[in-house]
């Protein structure tokens, strides 16, 4: 998978063999000059992105009863420590250690009636399909199914100079390509697979400071890359596409995004305030993801951490919850107020709820509860300011239908203007449909 360490980690250094190695991001060998040839070779787009989306993975499993789904009539064993407050849209309540979300819940949509997956993966949540329905295959990953950005890519690419496809703080194997291609993988930003570590870029990987440490020679060395390059290519006759893989990350547009010193301060504060102890703040990938969507990128992913809560549940939410809100808040209002948030589907989620009473393993702590969760959804045009769904009185089940993944992203592919029924053939060359279930989520469109 094509890894890009993020731009402004302490102490990072910038030098030309460092940027030199671009044509040496690896994916068993595989460059990213040969991404960009196999990408040429793929379907051109043929028609514009009018749309794009965040997808924002809670990866352990978030509680549902303690953040959007909360049960403050039920005995105490169940409805924990916090409590709700109203939004401003009646009847609507959140956790208490969300009230800046309150302050919009006109801007989103919970979906109380959730049932995602039943095991800690991100399989269900970026593709609709579960890692459990995966056979053993010959092929490393032959059976396993494509993530939403990298059919995004296949079916929609967008322009030649921006990547289609990134994803942020991922450590796992769910955002992969697998039989469509390594032309259509995303851009990894931030932590790694220990597996696929490479020194390629510099340590974009550290997003706990926000200040780039030596942006100015970061910029000077891409100036003399590219000299460098030129020379090369009349020299040497370097490779266009090796070319091209430089173009990607040092245009002006790509090379913009990732410099988030270009917000100012108010911006960053917005964000990224308070401390966040689980891993990287999700403030600073949710601002990544706003700029990485003005820039043109159309699928986005971000992995936010800590929401296994199977100890100090209630100290951990009290930890993440405020960080999380506020930078929500900031996502939601800045596309609201720049006139694009009915163009940038967000979808936030987990793998599944949490066990509703309380102290089932440890005292403190909830348990993984696959019967019951919650998703959140916000943008890209879609009906808002409205619960859909419920749980009963304890929340440890769903009243009526449960809503699936597979409605879900069936609802961002209908935004997206991707065709969930097109049928793509796999490592064996048998067709699959991008989704076997397909209706969107009722009340969302």
């Amino acid at each position: 998978m094509l890894t890009i360490d993020a731009i402004g980690g302490p102490g990072a250094r910038w030098n030309r063999r460092a940027f030199l190695q671009v044509g040496a991001l690896g994916l068993g060998g595989l460059t990213l000059t040969d991404l960009l040839r196999s990408r040429s070779q793929a379907d051109p787009a043929t028609s514009p992105r009018p749309k794009s989306a965040i997808l924002i993975f809670l990866s352990g499993g978030p509680s549902h009863l303690d953040m959007y789904d909360m049960k403050p009539l039920a005995p105490a064993e169940y409805r924990g420590e916090f409590s709700p407050i109203s939004t401003n849209v009646p009847g609507i309540d959140i956790c208490h250690l969300m009230p800046m979300q309150a302050q919009i819940a006109d801007k989103f949509t919970i979906l109380r009636g959730a049932q995602i997956a039943n095991l800690h993966s991100g399989n269900m949540f970026y593709s609709g399909f579960p890692w459990q329905e995966t056979p053993r295959a010959s092929v490393p990953g032959e059976a396993r199914r494509p993530a939403v950005g990298s059919v995004v890519s296949r079916l929609r690419p967008g322009p030649k100079d921006v990547p289609t496809y990134v994803s942020i703080e991922n450590h796992w194997e769910w955002e992969r390509a697998y039989y469509l291609g390594v032309e259509h993988e995303p851009i990894r930003v931030g932590g790694s697979n220990p597996r696929e570590a490479i020194d390629n870029m510099g340590p974009l990987k550290d997003l706990s400071s926000i200040r780039l440490t030596d942006r100015q020679d970061l910029l000077q060395n891409l100036d003399a890359v590219r000299r460098d390059l030129e020379l090369g290519a009349t020299a040497k006759g370097v490779d266009r596409f090796r070319q091209r893989a430089f173009e990607i990350v040092s245009s002006t547009k790509v090379r913009d995004a990732f410099d988030l010193e270009r917000e100012s301060r108010e911006t960053k504060d917005r964000y990224i305030a308070g401390e966040y102890r689980h891993g990287p703040h999700p403030g600073r990938s949710l601002l990544l993801a706003r700029r990485l969507i003005e820039a043109g990128v159309s699928v986005v992913t971000v992995c936010t951490h800590g929401w296994d809560t199977h100890q100090a549940n209630f100290s951990s939410l009290r930890n993440m919850l405020p960080p999380l809100d506020r930078a929500l808040h900031a996502l939601v209002t800045d596309l609201d107020a720049s006139g694009r948030l009915d163009d940038v589907a967000i979808v936030m989620g987990g793998e599944f709820g949490r066990t509703p009473r309380i102290g089932d393993v440890t005292p403190d702590g909830r348990s993984h509860w696959p019967d019951a969760g919650f998703l959140w959804v916000a943008g890209g045009g879609l009906k808002t300011g409205q619960i859909i769904g419920e749980t009963d009185a304890k929340g440890e089940k769903v009243v009526g239908n449960p809503i699936g993944m597979k409605s879900v992203l069936a609802t961002i592919y209908r935004v997206l203007g991707v065709d969930a029924a097109t049928a793509l053939l796999d490592h064996n060359g048998r067709p699959q449909y991008v989704l076997d279930e397909r209706e969107p989520v009722a009340g969302l469109l």
